[in-house]
Formats: structure tokens, C-alpha cells, sequence
């Protein structure tokens, strides 16, 4: 019995993840993101594989490489928390920029290959985060402009 419940519940944990790297992320889509990098890019379930922790998408390139995460923040204190919660040890190198939105900051570990961007225009914000090869720095801005946009 106790078998049978644990691969049920395998079952239906697994067809949600599966339904949620099918939804398009409303401030970010796939095709969005195709047109400001030129990668073209499909997503994957959150915590899929790892890295892949966005809560709006984890995108990838065709051949199956982690290329962007994005996560929705809905308020100014949602962006204060994951600047706040970004470890400087790990991203030493702080910029804030300037014509993304109110408020935006690229943070960057010493290499500089490292990168996490968060933006806020209003109460609403987003976190994008390049894996492996993923968006430039020029990309990233123009993503977290889109992104705010909407």
C-alpha cells in the first residue's frame, strides 16, 4: 500500500512539473527571448535539473544546455529581499543601472562570468540569471526590460 501511495504521488509531482515547463512565463517568453539574444531558447520545469531555479522559466537551447532562469517578483520589497539575499561573497561586483526600470542591479562574481540582474519597475520586478552561455550583459539589460514592461 505504502508503495503503491509513493509512486502516485512520484506520478502527479512529476505531471505538475511537466505542466509547468509548458506554460509560457507572461513577463518573459520563449520567443522573447529568441528575438533580444537570437539563441533560440524552450523551457523546463523549475528544479528539473539543476540550475534550473526560476519560478517563471528555466530556459534552454536546443541542445538541452541551461541558457536563462527568470523569476517574477510582485513587489519593491520582493526586489530588497533578493538584492539583500544575494551573497556578496559570491557576487562581489555590484552596478547599478541605470534606465532599466526604477531600480536595477547586475551583480557579478569576480570573474565576471557569474552574473544575476535584478530590476524593479513599480511593484513588479524580475531576477534573470545566465547559465553556462547564456545573454550578455547588453542582452540581460534589454531581457529586463522587456520583462518590465509588461
Amino acid at each position: 500500500m505504502t508503495t503503491r501511495f509513493f509512486a502516485l504521488l512520484w506520478l502527479l509531482t512529476s505531471m505538475v512539473l511537466v505542466a509547468r515547463a509548458d506554460q509560457e512565463c507572461s513577463i518573459l517568453t520563449a520567443a522573447d527571448v529568441e528575438r533580444i539574444t537570437g539563441a533560440k531558447v524552450q523551457n523546463v520545469a523549475r528544479l528539473s535539473r539543476p540550475g534550473a531555479g526560476g519560478t517563471c522559466a528555466n530556459y534552454t537551447t536546443p541542445d538541452g544546455r541551461l541558457y536563462l532562469g527568470v523569476s517574477q517578483l510582485n513587489s519593491a520589497s520582493d526586489y530588497e529581499m533578493a538584492v539583500k539575499s544575494t551573497p556578496e561573497s559570491v557576487y562581489p561586483k555590484r552596478e547599478k543601472l541605470r534606465g532599466v526600470g526604477d531600480e536595477a542591479i547586475l551583480m557579478k562574481d569576480e570573474s565576471g562570468r557569474l552574473r544575476y540582474l535584478v530590476a524593479r519597475k513599480g511593484n513588479r520586478g524580475v531576477v534573470l540569471f545566465p547559465l553556462d552561455k547564456g545573454p550578455n550583459d547588453d542582452q540581460l539589460k534589454k531581457l529586463a526590460l522587456q520583462a518590465l514592461s509588461r
